[in-house]
C-alpha cells in the first residue's frame, strides 16, 4: 500500500465576508448583481476553459459583465459564483459564506459598489468580533 502525502487546496476556509453600505438600494443592487453573477457563472462553467488559451474571456461573458458594469471582473471572479456560497442582506449589511479561499469576484462586486468590507475564518471568529472558543484549542493561535 502506497500513502501519499502532497499539498491539496480543497481545505475548508469558511469564510465570511461583510459588506456594510451606506444605504439599503446599494446593499440591494450588490446582491442583485451577485445573483446575476451565479446565472452567468452556471451558465458558462466550463471545466476545460484553462485548456483554450485563445477564449479565457468569451463574448457572452464580457457582454454580460459589460452590461453588469462591473468592469473590473476577470473569468475567474466570475467562475466563484458558481462554487457554492450564499449571500444573505439584513438592511444594508451583505453577508457571504464561502468554504473557498478565492474571494476576489465577492470582493470587487461589494467594494465597485462601494462597501466596507471585513472578511474572517469562521473557523477562528465569531461574526461579533470575539474570538471562537472550541474544545480542546487555546487561545495562543
Amino acid at each position: 500500500m502506497r500513502v501519499w502525502q502532497s499539498y491539496g487546496s480543497e481545505h475548508s476556509m469558511d469564510l465570511m465576508l461583510i459588506g456594510t453600505f451606506e444605504t439599503v438600494p446599494g446593499a440591494e443592487a450588490a446582491v442583485e448583481r451577485m445573483k446575476a453573477l451565479k446565472t452567468l457563472a452556471e451558465a458558462e462553467w466550463s471545466d476545460d476553459d484553462w485548456l483554450r488559451q485563445d477564449d479565457r474571456m468569451p463574448d457572452v461573458l464580457a457582454g454580460e459583465l459589460h452590461k453588469l458594469k462591473l468592469y473590473e471582473l476577470g473569468r475567474s471572479d466570475v467562475d466563484i459564483y458558481a462554487f457554492d456560497h450564499s449571500v444573505e442582506r439584513n438592511g444594508s449589511t451583505i453577508r457571504i459564506r464561502t468554504e473557498e479561499s478565492d474571494v476576489q469576484g465577492f470582493l470587487k462586486v461589494l467594494i465597485h459598489l462601494g462597501a466596507r468590507v471585513e472578511v474572517f475564518s469562521r473557523h477562528t471568529w465569531n461574526e461579533d468580533g470575539t474570538r471562537r472558543i472550541e474544545a480542546g484549542i487555546s487561545g495562543d493561535a
